[in-house]
């Protein structure tokens, strides 16, 4: 698993006292959110998985599941809202750029506009790398007046 420097933006709360490790939450969850410990024969929670879709909320048995918006945000100034720290720490994180345009609804903006990007599926295979004058010989005899 991955460093994430960005802290969960909800927090799983399961009630001990009340859960009975029926794993209904572990079954049920497409994220994978809640795993099992067999050692410790507890239930686990990775909050940084969670999208609050509340499913294991009202799926388990003992009602011992409670997910709430965590209360650690970023600072937000004049420059930086929280959203754009986040995708900040995204692009950080992932090593790449997030596309905008790309099914995405909202317009994501690209903050490292100077990093080198290899072009390798644009460019001429090696054999047909020769000096290029311009246009071919036919259109540079066609077009003589206005070539310089």
């Amino acid at each position: 698993m991955s460093v994430e420097f960005i802290y969960p933006e909800f927090e799983v709360i399961r009630n001990e006292n009340r859960c009975i490790a029926c794993r209904v939450c572990e079954r049920q969850c497409a994220n994978e959110v809640h795993s099992y410990d067999e050692e410790h024969k507890i239930m686990k929670c990775d909050e940084s998985k969670c999208v609050n879709c509340q499913r294991c909320v009202s799926l388990c048995p003992t009602r011992a599941l409670k997910i709430v918006k965590s209360d650690c945000t970023l600072r937000e100034n004049a420059n930086w809202s929280n959203d754009t720290i986040k995708e900040i720490y995204k692009q950080a994180n992932s090593g790449g750029v997030l596309l905008s345009s790309m099914g995405n609804p909202k317009p994501l903006p690209v903050y490292w506009v100077k990093i080198p990007v290899l072009y390798t599926h644009l460019t001429l295979p090696p054999s047909d790398l020769v000096e290029f004058s311009g246009a071919p010989a036919s259109l540079q005899k066609k077009n003589n007046r206005r070539m310089t």
